[in-house]
């Protein structure tokens, strides 16, 4: 027997997992926008050197930035869509400033490879910028992009309507049968919505 706070631990642990899902496939999407650009850019699609050659980390920024932007319309319309943000702007300042905070680990593996060690190859920077730097940006964007861009949660009765709903949807994700406890209702004073124990987080 699955009760209600069972539930909706269930139904936040498969939400959390479909947003990093998501998240990774937007990422993938974006990544490979900003791989393109930067090998034009600078390596002439490996074909010689592009008009940045000698500019590795402006062209990276460049090339980011684009993917950035296709990241947030992305992120906002899916990967985080069961969550909204309470700034003004719809978190696109904040999402623009953890981006722009997270580059500089991508940055600093360039610089590492082009200026310490001396490795200037397409190979070098690709691994450096676009593996190692993109791998760990990556994880930080995610946290950082729940918390403080998309941080407000939607109720699963905002979306279903009533915890049976929410248990048919579990059981038809899950494939099997969930039980439901009978619901406990606590009072709210000049309100009838659902009891705040129903909430997702």
């Amino acid at each position: 027997m699955v009760f209600g706070g069972q539930l909706l631990g269930g139904l936040r642990r498969t939400r959390l997992l479909g947003e990093v899902v998501r998240f990774m496939m937007v990422g993938g999407i974006a990544t490979a926008v900003a791989f393109v650009l930067f090998n034009g850019l600078v390596h002439g699609f490996f074909m010689g050197s592009g008009p940045m050659n000698g500019q590795p980390i402006p062209a990276y920024i460049v090339a980011n930035t684009v993917g950035m932007l296709i990241s947030y319309d992305l992120s906002r319309r899916w990967t985080f869509r069961h969550r909204v943000s309470d700034h003004p702007d719809g978190g696109f300042t904040a999402y623009v400033v953890i981006n722009a905070v997270t580059m500089l680990l991508p940055v600093g593996c360039l610089y590492v490879t082009r200026s310490v060690i001396g490795w200037d190859s397409a190979i070098a920077d690709n691994l450096s910028a676009n593996v190692v730097g993109v791998l760990l940006g990556q994880i930080a964007r995610f946290f950082l992009f729940r918390k403080f861009v998309f941080g407000r949660p939607i109720r699963y009765t905002q979306v279903y309507g009533s915890v049976e709903e929410e248990a048919a949807a579990l059981k038809a994700a899950a494939g099997g049968t969930v039980l439901m406890a009978p619901e406990r209702r606590e009072p709210v004073s000049g309100s009838t919505e659902q009891a705040t124990h129903d909430r997702a987080g």
